[in-house]
């Protein structure tokens, strides 16, 4: 086979006349065509000819006349329907023109097919083999015409050919069009900004060109909306207790279930305008979604990787590895057998579209996660579908279940029918189905979405009328205090103390049981049927509160294999953790939010034997609290805040706590979930110590610790068996220190969250993070607050449409798929240096604000790091390990090197003993003791503030990056290696605290 394909663009000679290399070419595309394996000498094929543009199926003499009559389509010279791939070795495409240069030739065949792939991808071929007949052309003169959506097909393949410009060879209609609208998506540009620039643009281009371009952006988004997936909207009752949803439904004009009308008539009669829903849900539809990921060749290779991860290991990487994935593919293997089988995740919240003002308003979204994909994909927001957006401006609460009916029925038939899919990988149909894993949802949604209400003593879903939880008399809440001992060993000391728990209590008991699908799927049936909207807010289901928390039978017990699943509703380890740490800091900073009040004193006699906490009278009739030893007094505040404005993270690790730091007041205002997350796995074993009695310090510790282990990207499951218990442990040392009102709910659903890493794997696939993320960009995009859910709809369709374009950009184009790193630099930071340390790109952050002289401790760090990490330095290195190795027990390389090698270094090579180059010379000298200062967010794990002094100290936490100059060499100090294993040594020895006699103190003792 030739690779010169201009004879596909020059049918006819010079005389009109078919050209003989015209015939030898179909000659070679039919014996390429039909030497293909599995191609029947008799079958129909794809036609590439101009009209058909490779859709309808035809035998080869039909083929063969409508290529002698409209010759080849354009930008086919590689025959990737028929089977050849971008790989072979052919000639570029041509236009028909043929004056295309041999310059930007092969730019404009990879432009051109990436976006024929597109086209194809977005409609899935396979779609037209089964109505090949309506799009068959039997002559020249008769054929039926495309239909609607066939018609939209041709446009955009015809726009994937369109040259612009003369000088444009290497872009097309298509490919600028999608550029344009992915600009306008990733910035957020308004419909009217983007008019501008299409207009500026315009002027650029001839006469002839302004007619292909859309000249605005309704114009733009009507021709690239068919590239979506669209949406439907479906009336609802604005009470929410009915879906007009169905053939039955759409004719109704009034709800059914409450009477109220479907439609806000409109006032006046001469108006035109159609009468409009009082309440809607918007539904993108999924099973289109989950088709395009097999349909498209960028992603079907990817839906198949949990296959090759599931292999038996006690690490675990992602939810493929898990026992709930395990032994959900045991009691299905028929959907195990498949493992093009799509495995999904549903997570919901609400939000205020304007924020924190005063308006109450609540929007909630409704996310379909995909867990085929490998972690680096899984939880990415161009695979996180939005599926519901339901309408404010009050939460939907149990009546969601109202809202999920259509993506439910969807859900049951992707696992019981299943629908036929296109596998662009592996290039042929099949059947896909689906199954539900779990739901994701904060804890207020986790009621929402359960039926098990997450309010009341009866709130922990798993210990449910189990739980020892008790109402606090003067508190006026509910507490958990003292509930954990019951999950200890039964032989710990724990369970028989009767003064550091509830008083005069010894416990005996065994742990809840924590019951399996079946047996909640049995109580679950028993449960009478709700009525949903405003007819539910009266209905209780007898014993609620007492003996159960049920509000409704969940709609998710319609799925069949629902009971089948390990774990049905997560518990989310952002929102508990954010409030653990609350309850922390703000009890130990004892400000207004404290959990040990006045209120909680009050309770104290009645459920602890803590005397010296208790509330008293002084002299002169005023009611006086004793100081806690666990809160800390003005000066240690001041010396904890003082420290943590000061405190800087690695760049892009963690935002600024120091904005939260309110030095007047001496509190800690405004953290997000984030800010909590960092503080409480990285800070508190620094902050804390030195500021709390050890016997605080140690278990606060190691709560840090655990939530550290909890969200490790590798979940060992013999760690996570180990923390399972130990938790429980550590909850019984806080209970031995904070008061009853310090433990609400949150505290005691920490003991069941390694139970749910170990069966559902790393908690990054199935906690809240990526879903508030979700929701931050989806208000982000809200034009117009009058119609705030139409807004999100309409901006989420636009941006699925240029994330799917994005994926066949070329490399030039920055999208969310090749985005540079933060402050990424291709320039080295120092040009002309002969350090291998200093040739790595690299730019300081900030401006150059100072000059000032470094102290004694800052030069030794330089000095240290600098000859640590540079190559040239590494021969005399393992000279340093051999000479003083003798000396040095297995533990102490790291100190040696620390306390001596600098000093070594400059005696081996200033004094002669060592032959090298200038290089060393120039290291041996070292920085100057001059620098020039730039602001830098870098994090020591050093020393924690000390009361003694209330200034910084610097060896805590730099915020400062130094140009340290010598004689013929510049040096960065990037100051001392950060220590992440601080913890490690904060929490030894945590076993055998007396927490009873340093739990609280007087006066003197505390300040």
């Amino acid at each position: 086979m030739t690779d010169d394909r201009r004879w596909m663009y020059r049918r006819r000679g010079p005389r009109g006349d078919y050209d003989d290399e015209f015939f030898n070419g179909l000659q070679q595309f039919f014996d390429f065509v039909y030497s293909r394996p599995g191609v029947h000498p008799n079958a129909e094929i794809r036609c590439p000819c101009s009209k058909c543009g490779n859709l309808p199926h035809h035998n080869r003499a039909l083929v063969t006349d409508h290529l002698l009559r409209y010759g080849f389509m354009d930008a086919y010279s590689v025959w990737w329907a028929h089977g050849e791939t971008l790989s072979n070795n052919v000639d570029p495409w041509f236009a028909a023109s043929d004056v295309a240069s041999s310059s930007n030739i092969e730019e404009h065949v990879n432009a051109a097919d990436d976006f024929h792939h597109m086209v194809y991808d977005a409609f899935c071929p396979s779609e037209y083999d089964r109505h090949r007949n309506e799009t068959e052309f039997a002559s020249e003169n008769v054929g039926d015409a495309p239909n609607r959506h066939a018609q939209s097909f041709y446009d955009l393949l015809r726009a994937s050919t369109i040259p612009l410009g003369p000088a444009s060879n290497d872009q097309t209609l298509l490919g600028w069009l999608s550029y344009m609208l992915h600009t306008k998506a990733k910035n957020n540009i308004s419909g009217v900004g983007y008019n501008e620039i299409i207009h500026g643009c315009r002027k650029l281009l001839s006469p002839e060109d302004q007619q292909k371009v859309p000249s605005n952006f309704y114009e733009a988004k009507k021709f690239m909306k068919n590239l979506g997936l669209g949406y439907v909207k479906i009336d609802a009752c604005v009470n929410n207790c009915f879906l007009y949803y169905g053939d039955e439904a759409k004719s109704l004009i009034a709800c059914p279930v409450c009477g109220e009308p479907r439609y806000k008539r409109c006032n006046s009669a001469q108006t035109r305008k159609k009468d409009r829903p009082r309440n809607s849900l918007w539904y993108l539809p999924i099973i289109p979604r989950l088709q395009r990921l097999y349909m498209s060749r960028k992603t079907a290779e990817h839906m198949t990787w949990h296959l090759k991860c599931r292999v038996d290991s006690e690490i675990l990487i992602h939810p493929a590895q898990s026992a709930a994935w395990k032994h959900f593919d045991a009691v299905h293997p028929s959907f195990a057998a498949d493992s093009r089988n799509v495995r999904l995740g549903l997570a919901t919240d609400g939000f205020n579209p304007w924020g924190h003002s005063s308006r109450s308003y609540s929007c909630w979204p409704v996310f379909i996660v995909v867990y085929n994909l490998p972690p680096e994909m899984c939880m990415r927001p161009e695979f996180t579908f939005l599926t519901l957006v339901i309408s404010g401006p009050k939460s939907p609460g149990k009546n969601i279940d109202v809202f999920l009916r259509p993506l439910i029925d969807d859900l049951k038939q992707l696992w019981s029918s299943g629908v036929e899919t296109f596998d662009s990988f592996r290039k042929q149909n099949f059947t896909m189905r689906a199954m539900l894993m779990w739901t994701i949802t904060d804890f207020p949604g986790y009621g929402m979405v359960s039926g098990w209400s997450t309010h009341g003593r009866l709130s922990c879903p798993y210990c449910m009328e189990m739980t020892r939880a008790f109402y606090l008399q003067n508190g006026r809440k509910i507490s958990f205090f003292d509930c954990h001992r019951q999950f200890l060993p039964a032989s710990h000391s724990y369970r028989m103390d009767t003064t550091q728990f509830l008083k005069g209590r010894c416990e005996f008991g065994p742990p809840p049981p924590r019951l399996d699908g079946h047996s909640v799927r049995l109580r679950v049936a028993a449960l009478p049927d709700v009525l949903f909207g405003n007819p539910s807010v009266n209905q209780t289901i007898f014993g609620f509160g007492e003996t159960h928390n049920w509000v409704k039978r969940s709609i998710f017990w319609e799925l069949p294999y629902w009971e089948d699943n390990l774990i049905r509703h997560n518990l989310d380890v952002m929102h508990c953790e954010k409030n653990f740490f609350d309850n922390i800091i703000h009890t130990v900073m004892d400000d207004s939010s404290s959990k040990d009040n006045v209120k909680s004193r009050m309770d104290l006699p009645l459920y602890c034997d803590r005397e010296e906490l208790q509330l008293y009278y002084d002299r002169s009739g005023s009611l006086c609290k004793p100081n806690a030893s666990y809160a800390l007094n003005t000066d240690k505040k001041r010396c904890l805040c003082t420290w943590l404005k000061h405190v800087r993270f690695p760049d892009g690790f963690a935002s600024n706590i120091a904005r939260c730091v309110n030095l007047a007041e001496l509190r800690l205002v405004g953290l997000k979930s984030h800010d909590c997350h960092i503080f409480m796995q990285r800070l508190i074993p620094i902050a804390f110590r030195g500021l709390l009695p050890d016997s605080i310090w140690g278990p606060l510790t190691e709560v840090s610790n655990f939530f550290r282990a909890l969200c490790s990207p590798n979940v060992n499951i013999k760690d996570m068996a180990v923390w399972e218990t130990k938790i429980v442990e550590i909850i019984c040392k806080l209970e031995r220190i904070f008061p009853p009102s310090f433990f609400d709910c949150m505290e005691h659903l920490a003991i069941h969250l390694p139970f749910e890493a170990r069966i559902g794997g790393p908690v990054q696939f199935r906690w809240m993070y990526p879903i508030e993320r979700q929701m931050h960009k989806l208000k982000q995009t809200i034009g117009n607050k009058n119609h705030v859910e139409a807004s999100i709809v309409e901006a989420y369709i636009l941006n699925e449409i240029t994330e799917f374009c994005s994926r066949y950009f070329g490399a030039d184009v920055e999208t969310s798929w090749s985005k540079p790193p933060r402050n990424f630099s291709a320039v080295p930071l120092y040009r002309n240096t002969e350090f291998s340390i200093f040739a790595c790109p690299g730019h300081p952050m900030g401006s150059h604000s100072q000059t000032r002289c470094l102290t004694a401790q800052e030069m030794k760090a330089a000095e240290l790091y600098v000859l640590l990490n540079c190559r040239e330095v590494d021969a005399l290195l393992d000279i340093f390990d051999r000479e003083v190795g003798v000396y040095m027990t297995p533990s102490d390389p790291h100190k040696a090197r620390t306390r001596s090698f600098v000093t070594w270094f400059k005696d081996r090579v200033l004094n002669g003993h060592h032959e090298g180059n200038g290089v060393l010379q120039y290291l041996a000298l070292g920085p100057s003791w001059t620098v020039n200062v730039y602001r830098e967010e870098i994090f020591q794990d050093e020393e924690p503030p000390s009361t003694q002094s209330n200034e910084h100290s610097s060896n805590l936490a730099s915020t400062e990056c130094m140009d340290l100059h010598a004689e013929g060499a510049t040096v960065v100090d990037l100051n001392e290696n950060v220590n992440d294993d601080v913890d490690e040594n904060a929490s030894e020895g945590n076993d055998g605290y007396e927490t009873r006699s340093d739990a609280s103190g007087d006066s003197s003792e505390t300040e």
